[in-house]
């Protein structure tokens, strides 16, 4: 008689992305991921082809998520002003798994999220009067200018180093903004 499938793939990519949150991507592997879940590690390869597959289903899971749950909550009018208030606001609130996401090399590839943050910081001004007019080399220093402020806020925060407000935070990113725009006009 066959054994009924108790783990599924959903299963394993969501101890995994825990696993993520309470270790580290180094620390994932095949061995380690089923003595988390307590299982063997038959089901991991039962359902993914090997290691590098299921990371990267795991991490494109986490990307998906990002984009539509967390990172389109409409908080302010300005495209770029929303996203980066989303940002911060997720590494605020889940400083493990931004640090996973955005500050170790994981993914595919090691510019996995890299491709994931232009891509979508590209659909959120293509239909911006302001942003949508500019060129690709705009929008490249605009999307730098805004992450690494975004990213450096948030890690401040996140580590509580500093404390500011929303407006606060909207107003600093706005002169980025300005200035990112202004650079490329005096060129």
């Amino acid at each position: 008689m066959a054994r009924n499938k108790t783990i599924f793939k959903e299963d394993i990519l969501e101890a995994a992305q825990q696993f993520l949150i309470e270790k580290s991507v180094k620390e994932l592997t095949a061995r380690a991921l089923s003595k988390y879940m307590n299982i063997s590690t038959q089901p991991l390869y039962a359902e993914f082809q090997n290691m590098n597959a299921l990371r990267t289903e795991l991490f494109d899971t986490i990307y998906d998520k990002l984009e539509n749950e967390l990172l389109v909550k409409q908080t302010h009018e300005d495209p770029i002003i929303n996203l980066s208030l989303n940002y911060i606001s997720f590494a605020c609130k889940n400083p493990k798994l931004f640090g996973t996401i955005y500050l170790e090399k994981n993914g595919s590839t090691n510019t996995s999220i890299n491709d994931f943050s232009y891509n979508l910081f590209r659909r959120i001004i293509k239909d911006s009067p302001v942003y949508s007019k500019l060129t690709e080399e705009q929008v490249h220093r605009l999307l730098t200018g805004t992450w690494v402020f975004s990213t450096g806020f948030a890690n401040l925060i996140a580590s509580g180093n500093i404390s500011s407000t929303e407006t606060e935070i909207i107003t600093f990113l706005k002169a980025t903004i300005h200035d990112v725009l202004k650079m490329d006009i005096l060129k």
